[in-house]
């Protein structure tokens, strides 16, 4: 039975996430308003507002994880062949890349890990409980300035994890039930400590990777349709929930939107507003890299530590890099490979030079600027601080930086994507031939050759260097130009520099010779 409204229970917003006030609205909304909604299809308005929509989406997938972790720790040691293998590494991984890329935080409306964690925390899977069971504490609003960097460094340890055990190898197919566990035990102690989705918005592994990766892509996520009404809205049950659903479990005001960086595509806000005032909105490829109203520098210290990662991924594949790996094994009496420094050192060169970057081109091209001080002397300085000018430039490089992952994922997926044809038919390795396909030939089928995925690779790499130096010109024009008195320089410096990435990117992945 729905709760009358008086009944929902209302707590204050943090301020850091409470809606914004009015001063100076029509310029903070303007820019990035997308214009196509296609909530206003009355089917796909029957279909979010429907309590069950997410429910569905996400039953699917749970089943499938499910089987992941039952098949991983029952089934036989043959990894390539279980299923739990072959599905994680050679098709869900690259799938997931593909969704950021298209739909943003598509992965997340339908995710198993935070869909488990929250129906146990609201005790239903679809209807509307006043009360949710656990401690429903707040996340420490010291960390909410820093708000992807957990999310970045739990990847960065579960990226190391699997490439100490060859969990993708593929190896031991009972590490890859073990790390999908993990994940979803996480997620469920952390639903039942805190509230709503901060397991999804603050320490899911792949949060951060999502949300920015995710911002290249063409679904701008709920967003308001009538922006005066959304500001003067006296209830705000977006936020507040109402009888009709949850409070956004992703603390995102679609009022304020002006990227998807956050959006988790819930649908909640759609049920809740009054006055059917929320829409889900397409975009231009790119909108949410070039045109956010504001910028983090959590997410800008997260693109250039992600960037840093996928390139560890490359380097470690080139005949100099094992060497060096023994090596400092040796020296320091590590076990086995990857050496916690070498990799952490080559994530931290390139995130260094990445600010770098940032910083020369500010030295270089900035204006000069005067500041006063105490005792009211007057000093020469340089205009911006370094975050007005490492920030847009470190979005400028979500393109390339999507692209590489994107590229190092598609190796297992052009040699060894068909083997899911004979793995549903044998999905333990008990000799099982469900669906009449377990002894297929797919089995040993390649997509492409090593020259193909190499070929793939280098367009996919070039597709993002593309877009990473349309997306750099755009915001040197728009976030940049105050800043400097030498536009069309800027322009030329940071066209140069991500040219050059995109080429050591693709240099890298020719060298590799299609090495998954």
């Amino acid at each position: 039975m729905a709760l009358p409204l008086r009944e929902v229970p209302v707590r204050e917003l943090p301020s850091e996430l409470r809606p914004a006030s009015r001063e100076g609205q029509a310029e903070r909304f303007g820019p990035t308003d997308p214009h196509l909604d296609i909530a206003r299809k009355p089917w796909v308005t029957k279909a979010l507002k429907s309590r069950p929509f997410q429910f569905m989406l996400i039953l699917p997938n749970q089943i499938i994880f499910w089987l992941v972790i039952v098949t991983g720790l029952a089934g036989l040691v043959a990894p390539t062949r279980n299923f739990a293998t072959v599905i994680t590494w050679y098709i869900w991984f690259c799938a997931v890349f593909m969704l950021m890329v298209g739909i943003g935080r598509g992965w997340c409306v339908m995710c198993p890990f935070g869909g488990l964690g929250e129906w146990v925390q609201r005790h239903t899977f679809w209807r509307r409980n006043a009360t949710p069971i656990g401690l429903n504490l707040r996340w420490p609003r010291a960390l909410t300035k820093w708000a992807l960097l957990p999310s970045v460094v739990m990847f960065l340890g579960l990226t190391w994890f699997e490439e100490y055990f060859n969990i993708a190898g593929p190896g031991d197919p009972r590490f890859t039930s073990f790390l999908v566990f993990f994940v979803i035990g996480s997620a469920l102690v952390t639903f039942l400590i805190f509230e709503r989705r901060t397991f999804c918005r603050y320490l899911c592994p792949l949060t951060a990777l999502i949300g920015t990766v995710g911002s290249t892509g063409m679904v701008a996520g709920m967003r308001t349709r009538d922006r005066e009404r959304c500001i003067t809205c006296p209830t705000k049950d977006c936020m507040r929930g109402s009888e009709r659903g949850y409070p956004c479990p992703w603390y995102e005001w679609p009022g304020s939107a002006s990227s998807n960086l956050m959006c988790g595509l819930c649908t909640e806000c759609i049920k809740n507003c009054p006055y059917d005032n929320v829409g889900v909105f397409v975009q231009k490829p790119l909108t949410s890299v070039i045109a956010p109203v504001r910028r983090r520098i959590d997410v800008a210290w997260a693109v250039a530590i992600l960037f840093g990662l996928v390139i560890f991924q490359q380097v470690n594949a080139l005949p100099f890099y094992q060497p060096l790996d023994r090596w400092l094994n040796r020296t320091t009496g590590f076990p086995g490979y990857p050496n916690p420094l070498d990799y952490l050192a080559i994530i931290a060169v390139v995130a260094l030079l990445v600010g770098a970057y940032a910083w020369a081109t500010r030295e270089m091209l900035a204006k000069r600027s005067v500041a006063m001080v105490k005792g009211l002397s007057r000093v020469p300085g340089r205009a911006g601080s370094f975050a007005a000018w490492f920030a847009p430039m470190a979005y400028g490089l979500i393109p390339l930086m999507a692209s590489d992952y994107l590229s190092r994922q598609l190796p297992r997926f052009w040699y060894h994507g068909a083997r899911i044809i004979p793995a549903i038919s044998d999905p333990f390795g008990f000799g099982w031939n469900l669906f009449g396909t377990a002894h297929s030939s797919l089995y040993n089928f390649e997509i492409l050759s090593p020259r193909g995925v190499v070929i793939s690779q280098v367009v996919v790499t070039a597709i993002g260097t593309l877009g990473a130096a349309y997306a750099t010109w755009k915001i040197s024009g728009r976030d940049l130009r105050p800043l400097t008195a030498h536009l069309g320089r800027l322009r030329a410096v940071s066209l140069a520099a991500v040219c050059l990435s995109g080429l050591a990117v693709a240099a890298l992945y020719v060298s590799m010779g299609g090495a998954p």
